[in-house]
């Protein structure tokens, strides 16, 4: 879905994406859980969470296969649908080709894993966790290694990376709740933006592309935390400036923009080649095409989340949840935990 090596300033960017966007998804579940409400009843969360985050991983991969048998000859892949079947079963891959969807069950696994490390240790100095943050990635990067050059089963290093910021994200809470990230001075929150704004910066452009899919963590990979903190303070900031409800609504329901997005990808090569283009051409371009391509995913990407609200099939699919319920934005964030009745 990106194209690397093709030009120094989207490289640039994509690696400037890659630093922080998904660690906000971890950092935001850590934040957003409520331990007094869910310690005495682990069960219960657990299955809500899974409810929402497997179900629909399973629901679209397995879509997924069974489009692939009729398409195998005519889409450009080097696999059968033997092999589609074992990746999935392997939890990790295909090598070069694998989806978006590896998101789901790491997020899934790692808030479980950080659920049960907060239940073990609430008691305790919040100090007591602080050591995990580096121990965690420290054993993540043990086991990539162990296993390299195949990808690790069931991205078990990426889960503990993702439990590391969920850490981080319940720290945050610990020191700011959920109020806004900012001061009473503007011109002290113009400096602190600008100084994350530089760190997040040059320690994305130096680490690189980190590359979950791949089991890839940049030149670097203790900077991913650093890169993922700065990045989603920033996005706090930045959504403590521009509050309306559409914002709201892209929020509580990214998890849904975040599932189909790629699929509106492909309408950018399905438009040129209708007006004249060849592929060859397209891919000659892709640099020129990739920010339209971007843009126009997460464009129609936001009708259909609205759509998805409205249809107890496509809710139970992309949410995990058959009922709708059209005033409840909350219903689908991944990290909703605060307004999830059943959080």
């Amino acid at each position: 879905m990106i194209p690397m090596n093709y030009d120094v300033y989207l490289e640039a960017a994509v690696a400037l994406l890659a630093g922080f966007a998904i660690a906000l998804f971890f950092i935001m579940a850590g934040m957003t859980y409520n331990g007094d409400k869910n310690r005495n009843n682990l069960k219960d969360y657990a299955i809500s969470r899974g409810r929402q985050l497997l179900i629909p991983y399973f629901a679209l991969y397995i879509i997924m296969m069974v489009l692939f048998i009729p398409l195998a000859d005519s889409v450009a892949t080097y696999l059968t649908p033997a092999d589609v079947v074992f990746w999935f079963l392997y939890g990790a891959g295909p090598p070069g080709q694998a989806t978006h969807l590896w998101f789901l069950p790491v997020l899934f696994f790692g808030l479980m894993l950080f659920v049960a490390i907060e239940s073990l240790t609430h008691s305790y100095d919040p100090r007591v966790r602080w050591p995990l943050v580096a121990l965690l990635p420290v054993l993540a990067f043990w086991i990539t290694d162990m296993f390299s050059p195949m990808l690790v089963p069931w991205r078990i290093n990426s889960v503990l990376i993702a439990t590391s910021f969920c850490i981080i994200g319940h720290e945050m809470q610990r020191y700011n709740g959920l109020k806004e990230w900012r001061t009473k001075s503007k011109t002290l929150d113009g400096v602190i933006f600008l100084i994350l704004a530089v760190i997040l910066f040059v320690a994305s452009q130096y680490n690189g592309f980190f590359n979950f899919v791949e089991d890839s963590f940049g030149e670097n990979a203790w900077l991913y935390l650093v890169t993922g903190t700065s990045g989603t303070i920033l996005v706090f900031m930045l959504s403590s400036l521009f509050k309306s409800r559409r914002v709201e609504f892209l929020g509580v329901n990214s998890q849904v923009i975040y599932e189909i997005h790629p699929v509106f990808f492909y309408f950018v090569p399905v438009l040129m080649v209708t007006l004249g283009w060849s592929l060859a051409d397209y891919d000659a371009a892709i640099t020129l095409f990739w920010p339209l391509r971007f843009l126009l995913g997460f464009v129609l990407s936001i009708p259909f989340a609205a759509l998805v609200l409205r249809n107890r099939i496509l809710s139970l699919i992309f949410t995990g949840k058959s009922n709708t319920n059209n005033n409840n934005l909350s219903q689908t964030s991944p990290s909703s935990d605060r307004k999830d009745p059943e959080g």
